[in-house]
């Protein structure tokens, strides 16, 4: 695989970043697109598509060719770099890089500070330690990044502009600018490995792109310290920690940070942000089309309302998730939260016993149903289960109030 260098070119109100590609597959372009008013956060460097490219060139056992200059910093890590992808996705293969120029000197004064923001909680949690609370050493947010790179899935641009839309009036509420960085990235991922494998290599090449005004990027943590390993794993977000300084050059520091919150913690730090009421988005499942921006009974979703009933602050979100649906859902999610092994459904089973907070009847019951895998019922029949045990427990007040009268 040859990147050739940038090329930088001007499409009405876009700034359209161009790297073209030469492959065992053809040629073809990797390119970036954003608002030409941030034309000054450009670098001129490789970087950005030495890291964007970097898996799928080790899944197809290419050496790379750069013409083009790269970070010295970032060279130097990218055999150790290598080593801890191939943890992750064992079938990638080592392969070589040889850029035409290095650069070991900060070529850039650089003062900007960046975060991914996608409403969620991760990204709440991030402006919640480095924009609403005081930074002392000078590490204030100053941009928020919106990122197309994958992680819209088969709805690709339609979801992306969808989600940016929607995102605008809170990003002008906190008084952030918000980038929407547009790529063709996923092009070269196909089908061969995942999203949620490659995202922190994705990612970082958006940063790696704007570090011309960009000193730091802070990622946003998924997981606590205490779940973080290199090794197999179908989501790369375990070993950011770890991965995130490899990516680092002379001119720009990427930092994995909120590793030292529990996902209920979390929850609960970012509940005390009143921009988040109007403004959460967790969920996997909507399509923006309804009244409500969660649906209200993905995984995601349940995880989230689930943290917030036993903290007894659900309310405060009425007007981003249907309460009403996640009602419906919520005993059996418990019932399947109890017996999970999952690290953030064992923290919420954990932060519930702390409250004594009492499950349902309807939840033990259906739990005891799901002790083994041989007893395993389906979500829709354990709902079913759920609604008559409820109508059962009705009936039984009604009859005890009856006759004590």
């Amino acid at each position: 695989m040859k990147i050739h260098k940038l090329q930088v070119c001007h499409c009405d109100d876009r700034i359209i970043c161009r790297f073209p590609i030469e492959s065992d597959r053809g040629t073809t372009s990797l390119w970036y697109s954003l608002d030409k008013a941030y034309e000054g956060l450009i670098s001129d460097n490789s970087d950005t598509a030495l890291v964007a490219l970097l898996i799928p060139a080790m899944r197809n056992g290419e050496d790379i060719r750069v013409a083009g200059t790269i970070s010295g910093k970032l060279l130097y890590n990218f055999h150790r770099l290598q080593s801890i992808i191939q943890a992750i996705i064992p079938v990638l293969k080592t392969v070589n890089i040889h850029p035409e120029g290095v650069s070991n000197e900060l070529t850039h004064d650089a003062s900007g500070i960046a975060t991914g923001f996608s409403g969620g909680i991760d990204s709440f949690c991030v402006l919640a330690d480095n924009y609403y609370m005081a930074a002392a050493d000078g590490s204030k947010i100053t941009h928020l990044l919106f990122n197309n790179v994958g992680s819209h899935a088969d709805a690709g641009e339609v979801l992306f502009q969808k989600r940016f839309k929607r995102l605008m009036p809170i990003a002008q509420k906190i008084g952030l600018p918000l980038i929407a960085i547009n790529s063709n990235m996923v092009e070269f991922y196909g089908t061969g490995v995942g999203f949620q494998q490659t995202h922190t290599m994705r990612n970082a090449s958006v940063a790696l792109l704007l570090q011309k005004g960009i000193r730091r990027h802070l990622y946003a943590s998924a997981y606590s310290y205490g779940d973080i390993f290199v090794g197999p794993a179908e989501d790369m977000a375990v070993s950011d920690p770890v991965i995130l300084p490899l990516l680092g050059t002379e001119n720009l520091d990427l930092i994995s940070v909120g590793s030292e919150y529990s996902r209920v913690a979390k929850t609960l730090r970012v509940a005390e942000i009143a921009d988040s009421y109007r403004s959460l988005d967790v969920c996997v499942s909507c399509d923006y089309t309804g009244p409500f921006t969660n649906c209200s009974k993905c995984f995601k979703c349940l995880r989230t309302l689930a943290t917030m009933d036993i903290a007894g602050i659900q309310d405060r979100y009425s007007g981003v998730f249907d309460l009403t649906t996640y009602k419906s859902y919520r005993n059996v999610y418990f019932a399947e939260m109890l017996a999970s092994r999952d690290p953030f459904e064992k923290e919420i089973a954990y932060f519930a016993k702390q409250k004594g907070y009492t499950f349902p009847v309807s939840t033990q019951i259906m739990r005891a149903l799901r002790v083994t895998p041989a007893v395993s019922i389906s979500a829709r029949t354990l709902r079913w289960i759920s609604r008559r045990l409820r109508r059962v427990c009705v009936r039984g007040r009604v009859a005890k109030q009856e006759s004590e009268i």
